[in-house]
C-alpha cells in the first residue's frame, strides 16, 4: 500500500505525515494519541510539548503491554472449565473400563469353527 499524505493534529499542532494505513484509521490513531496527550497534560499540569510527547509514548507502550499480557492469559473461567471437562473425561474412561470388565468373556463354541 502506498503511503498517503494526511494532516493530523496532536495536542493543538498540525502535522503533515505519510501513512501506509487508510486515512480514517490513521486519524483514529492520531485521535487516540491526541487524547492521551491531553489526559497526561491535565494530570501533570505540564505544558512542555516534548515532555508530554515522551510521557504519551510511554503511556501508550504501557497500555499496549497491559493489553498484550491480558490477551496471553487464559480467561479466568477457562481453566476451571478445562479441569471440569478433564474430570468428566477421566470418569467416562473409568466407567467405560469398568463396563468392559463386567462383560462376560465370550466363550468360543467349537461347533462354529
Amino acid at each position: 500500500m502506498d503511503p498517503k499524505d494526511i494532516t493530523i493534529t496532536l495536542h493543538g499542532r498540525d502535522y503533515r505525515i505519510q501513512s501506509p494505513f487508510a486515512e480514517e484509521y490513521t486519524r483514529t490513531l492520531a485521535k487516540y494519541c491526541d487524547q492521551q496527550m491531553k489526559d497526561i497534560a491535565k494530570a501533570t499540569g505540564s505544558a512542555d510539548y516534548l515532555g508530554l510527547s515522551v510521557l504519551t509514548l510511554l503511556q501508550i507502550a504501557h497500555n499496549y503491554h497491559q493489553e498484550r499480557d491480558a490477551a496471553n492469559k487464559p480467561h479466568p473461567g477457562a481453566e476451571a472449565e478445562i479441569s471440569r471437562l478433564m474430570e468428566l473425561l477421566d470418569k467416562a474412561e473409568k466407567d467405560a473400563g469398568e463396563a468392559e470388565a463386567e462383560k462376560p468373556a465370550h466363550a468360543i463354541n467349537p461347533n462354529t469353527l
